[in-house]
């Protein structure tokens, strides 16, 4: 598994994010703007403070999908020797990126999943390395390898 190509896809993952969530803000406030000419009733203001509601909630979409990418680019994706933010780790067969939360995702042709350093699973394996086990909701889980 290459690192670089690992940090490209979730670059790209996290653009998209970030792109989805600027397009959906644009036009919730684009389709919510009342005409000039039209009347506001006490219904008109009870929408119009629901759109609002709506709008907010957006763009902490914007606001999450922004930090998404700010984290990942500050991640130095070196080597690792130990579970840490930025390794790359297989355990039990299953791959995880350390350090930023994402869904599963294909980088070539290996599943992987983001993990954030704030995760259950990764404060179980914290500091762990290559071949060590830990114990994770009642079973024990080893670390195959790291990059």
């Amino acid at each position: 598994m290459n690192k670089a190509s690992v940090r490209s896809r979730l670059s790209d993952l996290a653009s998209a994010e970030l792109d989805g969530a600027r397009a959906a803000y644009a036009e919730h406030l684009r389709a919510s703007k009342p005409l000039e000419d039209e009347a506001t009733d006490a219904d008109d203001q009870a929408q119009a403070w629901s759109q609002a509601e709506l709008a907010e909630d957006l763009e902490k979409m914007v606001r999450a999908a922004e930090a998404k990418v700010a984290v990942l680019n500050a991640l130095d994706f070196g080597p690792k020797e130990f579970v840490e933010p930025r390794a790359v780790v297989t355990v039990d067969g299953r791959h995880f990126v350390i350090g930023i939360s994402m869904d599963r995702f294909t980088c070539d042709g290996i599943e992987l999943t983001g993990l954030s350093s704030q995760a259950p699973f990764y404060q179980a394996i914290d500091g762990l390395g290559k071949s060590d086990t830990a114990e994770f909701g009642g079973r024990n889980v080893r670390i195959e390898e790291i990059l």
